[in-house]
Formats: C-alpha cells, structure tokens, sequence
C-alpha cells in the first residue's frame, strides 16, 4: 500500500501530518526573508525622501489579460 492510492487520505493523523508538512516547508523556503520582513530598513523613495521601510510579501491577484500584459507573452498562450 503506498500513498498514491488513496487508503489514507481521509484518516485525520495523515491529514495532520501532511499540513504540518506543507507548512514547515513553506517557512523553510521563507526564512532566509524573516530577517528583512522584521527589521526596518533606510531606502531612498520615488518622491526623493528616506524612509523606513519594512519589506513584506503579499498576493498578487490579476485577470488574465492582466496575467498577460505582466508576463509579456502572447495573448490566447499559456503564461505558465
């Protein structure tokens, strides 16, 4: 019996096991960020001021002719 066919998907332990999976990834990946995501840092603006500023991460959600017009590709194409 391996995981690819399906026995445990509904049993609560594996469920649990694999989002802790998941999201102990997704902070190893992150990590090497946190440092800057906490502390401030001086940056020079566009309107010519200094500020401190404290980088963060966000989603960015966009239609498809958005997705297009960012990713320079063909319309009607795939941008993945």
């Amino acid at each position: 019996m391996n995981i690819a066919d399906g026995a445990h998907q509904n049993d609560p332990t594996f469920h649990h096991f694999r989002c802790q999976l998941f999201h102990s990834s997704i902070a190893a990946v992150l990590d090497s960020l946190k440092p800057h995501m906490n502390t401030p840092v001086v940056t020079l603006c566009p309107d010519r001021h200094f500020r401190h500023v404290i980088y963060g991460l966000g989603a960015y959600i966009t239609d498809y002719p958005e997705q297009v017009l960012l990713t320079s590709v063909v319309q009607g194409w795939c941008p993945r």
